[in-house]
Parts: structure tokens; C-alpha cells; sequence
């Protein structure tokens, strides 16, 4: 009986290798469901360039109803798996939002922004075409879901919440923690190029930051989603 009751922290590798599995298996059985709604599912489909992977056929319905329905039951299971290993959920941080918190993030925010926009120009780097076309294909209402709300509370319970959480109690400490889960939640961006990478995992260090300043994991949810609105938008509107 006692036994039961300890609380079990995941190792610093059973961390990374239960999130990298968590993330890529169970949103499968998710498309296979989709999937078999019948073809309208299909609809519009977009050729995307995904770097490394090359060319690959995406489909606005079917991808974004798969990322929505297997990013909610991940964060369903991840919980179920925290409260089997009795480790307290307040451990991913506190989702109390406090206004001056909100205010100061917002403004890093913007200056990050600014320097994000400086960089790209100088590099001449642009966002990959497909991609943009797959953001912007209808029914659009699905990107703005995937993009401004499911990716930004899914990706930070994820990676700024459980995996931080567990990689900081190990001897990486808060930081090692910080920077390992940026990193691979940078990778899970592959379809971008080095240079737009480089970044995204800047961004996952101001975020984990955010995280580990504030104790907070509702802090970073909201900033990542403001990031990504203002990016659908500019999406939206200037491409």
C-alpha cells in the first residue's frame, strides 16, 4: 500500500522517449478513424514541401480534424499517466492567469516578434508556399483551430509542461530541462528549413523561460497561441 502511494517521476530518457512516442502513435488510430468518414475528408489537397521528407500530399479536413481529435486525447492520456505514477498535476505549472504577467509576456512577445520579422528579412527567408496553402485551404476554420488553439495548449502541456517538469528534477536542472525539451519540440518542425529551425528553437527557449520565470504553464499557452494568431493573420492577409 505504500508503495502505491509514491510518487514515480519519469526518468530523464523515459521522458523524452515516452513524449516522442506519445506524439507520433496516437494520433494514427485517430487518422485511420477520420479516414474512414469517406472521401469528402480528402478534400483539397496541397502538395507540401516537408524539407527533409520532400514532397508530401496533405489534406486540409482529414490532417486537421486528426491533429484536433489525437492532440486532445494526448493530453488526456499524458494526465491519466501522471496520476498512475501519483505525480501531481500542479507540476506542469500553474494556470493561473495574472494580468501583469500577461502584460509583461506580451510585450517580450512583441519584441521577439520584431526580431523574428528583422531576421527573416536579412536572410531573405521565406515560409515554404505549400505550407501557406495548406494554412489557408478551406474549410480555413480548421487551420485557425489547429493552428491558434490546439497546437499552442497541446505542444506547452507537452513539451513546457510534462517534459519540462521531468527533465527538471533530473541532473539537467531547470535549464538543461529548458533547453532539451526546445529542442525537440523544434524538431517536431522539420518542415521547415535550418534556418527558419534555428528560430523556432530560439522561441522554445523564450517559452521555457517563460515557463520556468513565471511557474507557469498557462503564461506560455497563451503567448505561443498570440504568436501563432499573429502569424496565421499575417498569413492571412499579406501572402
Amino acid at each position: 500500500m505504500i508503495e502505491e502511494n509514491l510518487t514515480r517521476y519519469f526518468s530523464a530518457w523515459w521522458a523524452i522517449l515516452f513524449v516522442f512516442l506519445a506524439f507520433n502513435l496516437i494520433p494514427v488510430p485517430f487518422a485511420f478513424l477520420i479516414g474512414s468518414l469517406g472521401d469528402w475528408v480528402y478534400q483539397n489537397p496541397v502538395m507540401v514541401d516537408m524539407n527533409y521528407l520532400g514532397q508530401v500530399t496533405l489534406h486540409p479536413i482529414a490532417d486537421n480534424l486528426t491533429s484536433i481529435f489525437s492532440m486532445a486525447a494526448l493530453i488526456l492520456f499524458i494526465t491519466w499517466r501522471m496520476k498512475k505514477r501519483n505525480i501531481d498535476l500542479a507540476e506542469l505549472g500553474s494556470l493561473d492567469l495574472k494580468k501583469r504577467d500577461i502584460f509583461f509576456g506580451t510585450i517580450m512577445l512583441a519584441f521577439f516578434i520584431a526580431l523574428e520579422e528583422l531576421y527573416m528579412w536579412v536572410l531573405g527567408i521565406e515560409m515554404p508556399e505549400g505550407f501557406i496553402t495548406f494554412m489557408l485551404s478551406d474549410p480555413i476554420i480548421l487551420g485557425l483551430i489547429s493552428v491558434v488553439i490546439i497546437a499552442p495548449i497541446a505542444e506547452e502541456f507537452l513539451f513546457r509542461g510534462f517534459l519540462y517538469s521531468q527533465l527538471k528534477r533530473t541532473k539537467l536542472g531547470p535549464w538543461g530541462a529548458i533547453t532539451i525539451s526546445s529542442l525537440l519540440w523544434t524538431v517536431i518542425h522539420f518542415q521547415y528549413e535550418i534556418l527558419i529551425l534555428v528560430f523556432v528553437f530560439i522561441f522554445g527557449l523564450f517559452l521555457g523561460y517563460m515557463r520556468m520565470a513565471y511557474r507557469s504553464l498557462s503564461l506560455p499557452i497563451i503567448l505561443h497561441g498570440l504568436n501563432n494568431t499573429f502569424a496565421f493573420f499575417m498569413i492571412y492577409f499579406f501572402y
